[in-house]
């Protein structure tokens, strides 16, 4: 779909009231969007490579309690880590998005693709535990589930204020969700991890910073929309469902450091093909970012590990 016929769209449904708004946007995702076939395999992976990088910074998920930032309509990424070995999952969202249909289909595709989620996780997986996720794939109940695997669901949950005491989680995670969070609250949610992350505890994001209507059209590229200022942009994508905040790799490592955070690992690279198109002048970029230097502009997601600089 045509990049701007998706964002009048957009912003067409976010002016209905909630909850209808949710409701018809879920609908369309259902028929014609990302939402039209599922895999399962993508997201667990997603807990998988969280857990990776913990490990890489000394902290097993093995009896973790972990915090994710930002739900969505599925599970899977605090599923992924309770099957490696996790004590817990607080999963909070702002939104109440969460589907119980969704989240069923996706243990249904656990069970009939076993032996596949069985090589995907390897050593990491716990046998158990799968086992006692696949008897509830036939016998569904979402409260049984978050139950079963140690799961709180807190929405509408507030990630910069959780209730919860200080210490008490080991792992602060999000994937593909810091990008849509304007830059303020962003460092209200690190300050809190700070809050909450034990002693030996990490947070481990992950940050996508291309253009998502690049994503389902090909005819653009993913920094197509760094060629609008702010307000025209915020006209054409400041609704709930394409909010971006367009924050460059730069921009977070400065709101990493005025949240007290240390960052112990960043893995990120400058796109050839961008950084390519970059040189040749294309797209032109506006202020401010056609002031920054190209590697920074061509640099489409990245890793962040962190700390509170206290605890470092």
């Amino acid at each position: 779909m045509h990049w701007l016929i998706k964002a009048a769209v957009q912003n067409s449904v976010a002016l209905l009231p909630d909850p209808l708004s949710h409701d018809v946007y879920y609908a369309m995702q259902r028929r014609f969007g990302g939402l039209r076939s599922i895999e399962v395999e993508d997201k667990l992976r997603q807990g998988i490579e969280v857990a990776q990088r913990a490990n890489g910074n000394g902290l097993r998920v093995e009896g973790a309690r972990a915090l994710e930032v930002g739900t969505g309509r599925r599970l899977n990424l605090p599923l992924s880590l309770w099957l490696q070995g996790a004590a817990s999952v607080v999963t909070v969202d702002l939104n109440p998005y969460l589907r119980p249909e969704l989240v069923h289909e996706d243990l249904r595709q656990i069970r009939d693709e076993r032996a596949r989620v069985e090589a995907l996780f390897g050593e990491r997986l716990d046998p158990a535990r799968l086992q006692q996720l696949l008897a509830l794939a036939d016998d569904f109940d979402l409260d049984r589930l978050l139950q079963t695997c140690g799961i709180r669901y807190l929405s509408p949950g507030d990630a910069a204020s959780v209730d919860l005491p200080p210490g008490v989680i080991d792992l602060h995670v999000s994937y593909e969700v810091f990008e849509h969070i304007p830059g303020p609250v962003l460092e209200s949610i690190l300050r809190e991890g700070s809050r909450l992350v034990s002693d030996r505890g990490l947070l481990v994001h992950y940050v996508d910073f291309s253009d998502h209507f690049s994503h389902s059209d090909p005819g653009i590229g993913p920094i197509n929309f760094l060629r609008f200022g702010e307000p025209a942009y915020k006209l054409l994508a400041g609704n709930r469902y394409m909010y971006m905040n367009r924050l460059r790799l730069d921009d977070f490592r400065a709101l990493y450091a005025r949240a007290g955070q240390r960052v112990l690992e960043e893995v990120s690279a400058p796109d050839p093909d961008t950084a390519r198109a970059l040189a040749d002048g294309q797209p032109p970029l506006a202020p401010p970012f056609a002031d920054k230097p190209h590697e920074i502009v061509s640099t489409l997601n990245a890793w962040l590990v962190s700390r509170p600089r206290a605890a470092s």
